[in-house]
């Protein structure tokens, strides 16, 4: 049909950019035209792109005097700090592949992601090391680099530190001191990348959604092509002040933050974890102008009592990504930060965070996510035969072809031909395109529910849930219904306001006058928190296998129902279960 998007396409956004050099050389360019200007600030400490260029040469250095050689994997296991960009710039530099390890992880995860990557070289946080030590002897790690936070902490942090940032520089005698290796090593300024679209970057792994995680891998070309999408679209520039709020380790925080402030000559301010408290001071404080985030953090600060005393006017923009943004959400976020433009976009791992959709700074589409970005072409395909584009605002599987694209999944060939087909990445997610190009994005396939025959998708009732005043986070699945087959459930954080003040049954009345008969949740459930993922994504699987485990026909403990559907019966966890008649 067309790339009908660009009829909306702003005049001095490129439709097309390809990448002429790698992201460890363009970091190199933007050394030299801008060698004295703050390019990280870490809870008040401060370093030039001069000094960040330096560290990094020594970095590639210290790697090639431990024997890591061009396509060796070399995982990073660490919080966002100032030793992952140094390390993550000195692997790609250097010409090995950086594999990043969520920090979160525990000894199992850790394994199986070491083992499938094949990495021989970790670089990792100090108080992480118990946790690779259980790996044992089932993985052999040549070289294991250990740092603290304490290696760049200034004396008197201007930020709140975690218990972990306090605590004293750990060492063991089988490990290799971080800041010893720069000491020793000789620089390695050049950077050993020869071809951009076969010379692999990154092995990114995917959250393990549909099975155990994959390793994408992202050539240096893709990478290139992710991080420029960022810096172009978002017009980064100097002058910007980024916070780096979003983890490093996840490809959104590593491309379209990390990646994008520094390669752009911006300044990135380091957050390892975030609270309201701490992203407010940071913003203010450094007067951030970009605040690349999750609808979760969002939510949390937008709940924060203390927000108003902060001034947040420095930001002109505040990209949400990594699950849907609700059009109350952006409401909200409005009246606090009435100077930035608040926009949604839509990527996945195998596209770097960079190749997928995007809102235009310029205007919005309630409802939707953005239209396809630079060098993209998206279009929606029928869940049948999955070959025939579908009409305007039909709902299909979205499928993309960028230049951010992964070249499939490391060591694992059948899972690539499965959404790998003829240029094209097949993305599980069920979405529509309306007559300008916007994209909306509904849910997943695996996600549907089918309730009386009809299809319901996760995202659109959450989006309708999130109208009520009460609600602060919602996840919404389909659990079993004998009469209907499925039936859609919600899980609701209430807002601080309405706690004790509000039941489950006027949650469910509620939905009842707002929403189709065969839409609306017959479940709902409270929830203190909801589980996510460590970039912030609600996970409805996690909650999925919770109903899967509970014993009966629904997991309606401590949950409520509409009362006219309900009989009393003996749980055996004690007390009363409502069950569906």
């Amino acid at each position: 049909m067309g790339r009908r998007w660009y009829s909306v396409w702003e005049s001095d956004i490129p439709k097309l950019f390809e990448p002429e050099k790698s992201l460890p050389q363009y970091l190199k360019d933007k050394i030299l035209s801008v060698p004295d200007k703050v390019a990280l600030s870490f809870y008040g400490y401060d370093m030039t792109y001069h000094e960040l260029g330096k560290t990094v040469d020594k970095f590639a250095g210290g790697l090639k005097s431990l024997g890591v050689k061009k396509g060796d994997r070399v995982a990073l296991y660490m919080e966002s700090c100032p030793q992952f960009v140094i390390s993550y710039f000195g692997i790609l530099q250097a010409g090995g592949i950086a594999v990043s390890l969520n920090p979160m992880f525990k000894h199992a995860e850790l394994e199986y992601e070491l083992n499938d990557s094949g990495a021989e070289t970790l670089v990792a946080l100090d108080f992480l090391y118990p946790e690779i030590r259980k790996v044992g002897n089932q993985k052999k790690l040549n070289n294991i680099l250990l740092t603290s936070f304490m290696d760049y902490l200034p004396k008197n942090p201007t930020s709140p530190l975690t218990p972990e940032m306090k605590q004293p520089k750990l060492s063991f005698p089988e490990t290799i001191d971080f800041q010893e290796l720069l000491k020793e090593s000789p620089s390695q300024p050049r950077v050993e990348v020869s071809d951009l679209k076969k010379d692999i970057a990154v092995l990114q792994y995917t959250g393990g959604t549909t099975g155990l995680p994959k390793g994408a891998i992202i050539t240096h070309h893709a990478l290139g092509q992710s991080v420029f999408n960022a810096a172009l679209w978002f017009r980064y520039t100097p002058e910007d002040v980024h916070l780096g709020a979003a983890p490093f380790f996840h490809s959104y925080g590593m491309a379209i933050c990390l990646s994008g402030s520094l390669v752009s000559g911006g300044h990135l301010v380091i957050l390892s974890r975030v609270s309201p408290e701490t992203v407010a001071k940071a913003i203010a404080q450094y007067g951030c102008t970009v605040w690349i985030t999750t609808a979760t953090l969002m939510t949390a600060v937008l709940e924060w009592p203390e927000i108003s005393k902060y001034d947040l006017n420095s930001l002109r923009m505040v990209l949400c990504g990594a699950a849907p943004v609700a059009v109350a959400l952006i409401t909200r976020l409005n009246h606090i930060m009435p100077q930035a433009k608040v926009i949604g976009g839509y990527g996945l791992t195998e596209t770097m965070a960079g190749g997928g959709a995007v809102c235009p700074l310029s205007r919005s589409k309630p409802g939707f996510i953005g239209i396809p970005n630079i060098s993209t072409e998206i279009k929606i395909v029928d869940l049948e035969t999955r070959t025939q584009e579908v009409e305007t605002l039909q709902e299909g599987e979205i499928v993309i072809k960028c230049g951010s694209m992964m070249a499939g999944y490391w060591n694992k060939p059948e899972e690539t031909k499965e959404v790998l087909r003829d240029g094209w990445l097949y993305t599980g997610d069920i979405g529509k395109m309306d007559e300008e190009g916007w994209v909306a994005v509904v849910g997943r396939k695996k996600e549907l529910i089918k309730c009386s025959g009809y299809s319901v998708f996760p995202t659109e009732v959450e989006e309708l849930m999130y109208k009520h005043p009460a609600v602060a986070e919602v996840a919404v699945i389909g659990v079993q219904d004998p009469y209907r087959g499925e039936s859609p459930k919600a899980f609701v954080v209430l807002k601080s306001d309405y706690k004790t003040k509000i039941t489950e049954t006027e949650i469910i009345n509620w939905a009842k006058e707002n929403m189709a008969a065969y839409k609306r949740p017959r479940t709902v459930e409270f929830r203190e928190e909801l589980p996510k993922s460590g970039a912030g994504k609600i996970l409805r699987r996690v909650l999925a296998d919770e109903e899967t485990r509970a014993d009966g026909r629904s997991n309606a403990f401590n949950s409520v129902v509409n009362p006219s559907l309900l009989t009393p019966k003996q749980s055996k966890r004690g007390g009363e279960k409502w069950i569906l008649n």
